[in-house]
């Protein structure tokens, strides 16, 4: 090349041309998408402790998933009430399959506690955090949240945003308050109101 100057030159020029074309055609993604290789299994055990979700739960779903194919490492949490089972796979397995079986033989297992709910099995979701938007003001915590809804709501509407969350706001709650004259009317207390009608006999009044 030292004594090639032009040609030197030459290769530089397809190089720098040949960057420049292909540069054009590479696709560039703040959050690039990427299909999870992970599966994630849950169980609620509503009243369990973490030992008697470990032993109830946990085990099972352990024995039944460690011997599929694809499968690369199971890591198993148990916390209170709730049972985690996180599935690796290996790569290059079709992960729709991978799930398919992993689904089929939870689904098989007849030693799960009486009150144990339906598994819930699903691949990992990754999500990022774009934007986070706070509304504050000297108002009511109740009013607060309606906004913060309407603005979830206004959010939604845009066709490139696919999901938001309201977060930092306790849940909402119901508090029903029955007389103490209507429940000596009907020989009733607290503890032993009608379900089905919210605390009170239908007829009764202040029935919800």
């Amino acid at each position: 090349m030292a004594h090639h100057t032009v040609a030197a030159n030459v290769v530089m020029a397809i190089f720098i041309l040949g960057g420049l074309l292909v540069s054009t055609r590479i696709k560039q993604e703040v959050f690039p998408e990427f299909q999870s290789n992970s599966i994630l299994g849950s169980v609620a055990y509503p009243g369990a402790s973490p030992e008697e979700v470990e032993q109830g739960i946990i085990l099972a779903m352990e024995d039944v998933v460690r011997g599929l194919d694809g499968v690369k490492e199971v890591t198993s949490t148990a916390a209170e009430g709730m049972a985690f089972v996180k599935i690796e796979l290996v790569n290059g397995v079709n992960p729709k399959n991978a799930l398919r079986n992993i689904t089929n033989e939870i689904d098989r297992i007849q030693s799960f506690p009486e009150l144990a709910e339906q598994p819930v099995i699903s691949f990992v979701d990754v999500r990022y955090q774009v934007l986070s938007v706070m509304v504050h003001g000297d108002l009511e915590e109740r009013t607060l949240r309606d906004v913060a809804e309407r603005i979830r709501g206004d959010l939604l509407q845009h066709p490139g945003i696919t999901l938001v969350e309201l977060g930092a706001a306790r849940p909402r709650e119901i508090a029903i308050e029955v007389p103490q004259r209507h429940l000596r009317a009907y020989g009733l207390t607290l503890t032993g109101l009608p379900k089905r009608s919210g605390g009170l006999p239908l007829n009764c009044p202040g029935a919800v």
